[in-house]
């Protein structure tokens, strides 16, 4: 099996892609409408997709080589 890796040109793909699709997480587009979450509701649902994005690099840049 290949290693996979991120290269730069798909990095800002991987990110919008992450965006979309919690763009049309429908209960997470309640939360930040209805600010469930405090004032701050959007702030807290970029910050989750800062967390998912983060989270996928390290994933693609630690995957062990097989």
């Amino acid at each position: 099996m290949d290693r996979r890796q991120l290269t730069t040109e798909s990095v800002p793909l991987f990110q919008e892609g992450i965006g979309w699709l919690l763009s049309r997480w429908s209960v997470l587009q309640l939360a930040v409408e209805n600010e469930w979450g405090g004032r701050d509701s959007g702030c807290k649902a970029e910050l989750l997709l800062s967390n998912v994005f983060l989270e996928g690099m390290q994933y693609y840049q630690h995957q062990p080589e097989r």
